[in-house]
């Protein structure tokens, strides 16, 4: 049977760069991109820093470090053929203390053996000539590190995909897969703009002309700087105090076997676990307002809702005061849960390949599909801060904090963007919601997932004493920024405001491990990615090419 029909679920960085090498390799195929967001690039691959990962860390020999080689070799000759912006401008990793020291020592150990193009430690005297305001006792420089754009790399290669003849299905949610011998048949349903995506993304080229229900359009454009597009990252709740705006209603998929009772007891789990440790106790005001949080929008919701056990969403009307629900002060037409479910599930084709790339919700799209359950994965908001361009002149490039794998998520960096501002960050914590990006918003839902994790509550054992460094930069923007001016003093405190929010998927094992490398499960016609290194963005092209030739493996074509 020849290919002529694939499919491709995810419309971030890595589905869309999939999508393209199909394309290339097959120019006959049909090819769609189906995402429940209205644009491109609407969740990780929108809110990065933007950094462009040389491979300096990397275990010499590793899938991830052939990865990273392969995909530089693609990306910077075609960002510089689509005219996406792109800078190079030299990456600067700070030891601030001897243990410091020795692992950066072993850092570039292994940047010799991954070829990393012009790395060289400096000493403490001549740190200043590359980065006059640093201070620090070693460094690890790295010439030719550079930032870029990826949400506008993304929208690059969807105008790729288009000019291929390739479609784009926007706020369409694939809910279920039929796995046949030769076929795969999609399941899935429309969902209003409004509620697609609770991030916003970069808008592809001519998304009117691939929308499926001839109304939705996509919303932005590159927008400015590195950091995901920095005006995306809050949402457009982040200063309002309406508890019943927080609670978002937006679709929920791949829900799978996971239980769904709303968890109001987090707090108390927590405090049973760490409740005599000092770092838990100065996070305890915050953990007692997520409960407070948590407990208020249960109790007050209508006593008639219940839980769908297909879906894992509410059923019942909506609220009376929601200004969503008729009433309200936008008067809104009323739309129950139980009437977008039932409005919901259609066939939404049948496919001869289907690659699915969905990020945040990769495990329950493959319990969907009746694959393994892990790996999990766990979301993890990353903050960034920002300092405008004119205040920009005590850092040149990049400066990092030293990779510590007994910490992992708690590296840090300065970034000088592509608008000449600072992006500092990320500042890195367990989400309260796996497409949240409102910074008083939470998802019930993927609370409870993360709580009755496991795996989650190994890795935090695991990592104990160094959560004691990450809670209190949670509660205290100051204290995260004044961790940051270790490397910089120079840095004037005063006009640092918030940057993008991003939400990134985290693979984890039952045991607590985190995968940072490509996984990939293929179940005849169905090829999933399970999980990915945290190279992704830089590596999207080399493993576009990796995914496609699993896809379409002892496939005849």
């Amino acid at each position: 049977m020849s290919i002529s029909r694939v499919a491709v679920v995810g419309a971030g960085i890595l589905g869309v760069a999939a999508a393209r090498e199909v394309t290339m390799r097959f120019p006959d195929a049909e090819v769609t991109v189906f995402d429940k967001a209205e644009a491109v690039a609407a969740h990780q691959s929108g809110h990065t820093s933007g950094i462009v990962d040389s491979g300096l860390d990397q275990k010499p020999g590793s899938a991830e470090a052939k990865l990273t080689r392969r995909g530089l070799q693609l990306l910077i000759p075609y960002m510089a053929q689509a005219g996406v912006p792109y800078r190079e401008c030299a990456q600067l990793l700070i030891a601030q203390n001897t243990d410091e020291a020795e692992q950066l020592e072993e850092i570039f150990a292994r940047a010799k053996d991954n070829e990393v193009p012009g790395a060289r430690l400096l000493e403490r005297h001549e740190i200043g000539a590359v980065e006059p305001a640093v201070r620090g006792v070693l460094g690890l420089f790295s010439p030719h590190a550079a930032i870029a754009d990826f949400a506008a790399l993304t929208t690059a290669l969807a105008s790729d995909v288009r000019a291929a003849g390739g479609t784009f299905r926007f706020t369409t949610e694939v809910t279920g897969f039929d796995t046949m011998s030769n076929e795969v048949r999609l399941r899935g349903r429309q969902v209003p703009a409004d509620d697609s995506s609770s991030g916003h993304g970069a808008a592809a080229e001519d998304s009117g002309d691939d929308r499926s229900d001839g109304t939705a359009e996509g919303r932005g454009g590159p927008g400015e700087g590195t950091a995901g597009h920095d005006e995306r990252g809050e949402g457009a709740a982040g200063d309002r105090d309406d508890r019943d705006e927080q609670v978002r209603d937006r679709p929920r998929t791949y829900r799978g076997e996971e239980g769904r009772d709303p968890v109001i007891g987090i707090g108390d789990e927590l405090r049973d676990r760490f409740g005599q440790q000092d770092w838990f106790k100065q996070a305890e005001s915050t953990i007692g307002e997520w409960t407070q949080k948590l407990s208020d929008s249960w109790s007050g919701r209508d006593d008639r809702r219940s839980w769908d056990e297909r879906t894992g969403e509410e059923r019942g009307s909506a609220r009376s005061d929601d200004p969503r629900a008729g009433g309200g002060q936008n008067d809104a037409p009323h739309r129950d849960a139980s009437a977008r479910d039932s409005a919901a599930e259609e066939v939404l084709g049948v496919f001869d390949i289907v690659i699915v790339c969905a990020g945040l919700q990769a495990d329950r799209l493959a319990t969907a599909a009746g694959l393994d359950t892990e790996p999990r994965i766990v979301p993890f908001t990353s903050d960034y801060y920002r300092i405008p361009a004119t205040d920009t002149e005590v850092v040149r490039g990049i400066i990092g904090s030293v990779p510590d794998p007994q910490a992992p998520l708690t590296e840090t960096s300065i970034v000088r963007g592509l608008d000449d501002g600072l992006i500092l960050g990320p500042n890195t914590f367990v989400a309260l919601g796996r497409e949240t990006y409102d910074r008083r918003g939470f998802d019930l839902a993927d609370i409870s997932s993360t709580a009755r994790n496991k795996g989650f509550w190994k890795f935090v054992a695991q990592t104990a004493k160094t959560a004691a460094r990450g809670v209190r930069p949670l509660v205290s923007r100051t204290a995260f920024v004044d961790g940051i001016r270790r490397f910089v003093p120079e840095l004037d405190p005063t006009t640092v405001a918030p940057g993008t929010r991003g939400v990134r998927a985290q693979a984890m094992t039952a045991d607590g491990e985190l995968i940072d490398e490509l996984a990939v499960t293929r179940r005849g016609r169905l090829t999933m990615v399970r999980a990915v290194p945290k190279s992704a963005a830089t590596s999207a092209l080399a493993i576009a090419e990796t995914i496609v030739d699993r896809a379409f493996e002892n496939t005849a074509r």
